[in-house]
């Protein structure tokens, strides 16, 4: 269980907040409606990591690269394509774009979560987002977490390269999401610049592809903002004592990912070996706000994704719909949301 919602929140939701947490002109402010407060920019380019790279780090070429994608059709004959996306890679995600745009270059629009490549772009709008996460009670960070895993937190943090004084007006939210961002750039190669989202965002731009935002960056940051103090330090905890296999779990999911192995890789976002492994670490209450989390992060943003599926479809334009791939997988994925909505669900054959 530790290792699956370290790597849930690590690949699905941390490019928004990487990108926001990046950007040099996002700093924290005590109210919402004051100016910034002047400090200390975030680095905009990351130090190169002090940790031996991964031995999973330069995997032998798996041939084509075939992640999943379907075709999807309504009782009127409108179509789709859906395609699970990850928010991180290497420079085999650029061939994933090559197979997959002629698909996209045939569609009307491409929708994505939210447009993360707009909203890099917009100052205004990723600092009225961040607002949410500054603590504003006169409290620091260290008034909220044991002094322990704060000095491991902020250890980790100071050796990416992402720790300015002003994260410690930051919330535990904010922390998790930190934690998450200097795990991928000490501990793992992949990089969230070759993520398959901001990938596609970039081409639709390139061929003047109108890009629609499924949900939006409010709706991912408040969302992220949403849980209980409890759940945010079982996150930074797990996080920081994945350290040893967080490189090769992560390649690992990127590899399955790659290989359009469909059984494999959904067994993989399952977790159940890992869950029952890791249950017995963790308390009742600890494991109902675990079971609450990942129902919010998944589950219950699948239904909305199925309904805004299900409105391009009815439109008549014919949408590239790419959202995570944890969202198409299992009971309440989206394959099999709509296929139970009256859709036909067929495997696209590169």
């Amino acid at each position: 269980m530790k290792r699956w919602i370290t790597l849930l929140l690590a690949v699905f939701l941390l490019f928004g907040l990487t990108a926001c947490t990046r950007h040099p002109q996002t700093a924290p402010i005590d109210e919402p409606t004051e100016a910034p407060v002047a400090e200390t920019p975030v680095p905009t380019e990351e130090p190169k990591s002090t940790e031996a790279p991964s031995e999973t780090a330069a995997p032998a070429d798996p041939g084509p690269a075939s992640p999943l994608m379907w075709r999807v059709t309504d009782g009127e004959g409108h179509e789709l394509y859906l395609f699970g996306t990850i928010h991180v890679g290497d420079a085999r995600n650029d061939t994933v774009l090559e197979r997959v745009s002629p698909v996209l270059e045939r569609c009307d629009a491409l929708a994505v979560e939210f447009d993360t490549v707009a909203y890099t772009e917009d100052t205004q709008r990723a600092m009225n987002d961040m607002t949410q996460y500054v603590l504003t009670d006169g409290r620091l960070i260290t008034d909220y977490m044991p002094d322990e895993l704060y000095q491991r937190a902020q250890a980790l943090l100071q050796e990416a390269g992402l720790f300015p004084a002003l994260f410690n007006r930051y919330n535990l939210a904010m922390w998790s999401q930190l934690i998450d961002s200097a795990m991928l750039m000490q501990y793992t190669d992949l990089d969230t610049e070759k993520g398959m989202d901001g990938l596609l965002i970039h081409r639709a731009y390139e061929r003047s592809i109108p890009v629609l935002d499924v949900e939006s960056s409010e709706f991912q940051m408040n969302l992220l903002n949403s849980f209980d103090h409890e759940l945010y330090l079982l996150q930074i905890e797990a996080t920081l004592d994945s350290a040893d296999t967080y490189g090769e779990d992560l390649h690992s999911m990127y590899e399955l990912w790659l290989s359009g192995d469909r059984e494999a890789f959904w067994a993989l976002l399952a977790g159940e070996e890992a869950e029952e492994e890791d249950a017995g670490d963790y308390t009742e209450e600890q494991i109902a706000l675990i079971e609450d989390y990942n129902r919010k992060l998944l589950d219950e943003r699948n239904l909305g994704m199925r309904d805004k599926a299900l409105e391009y479809l009815a439109s008549g334009d014919t949408v590239f719909f790419a959202v995570g791939a944890a969202h198409m997988a299992n009971d309440m994925g989206l394959v099999r949301l709509l296929t139970d909505a009256g859709c036909t669900v067929e495997p696209y054959e590169y």
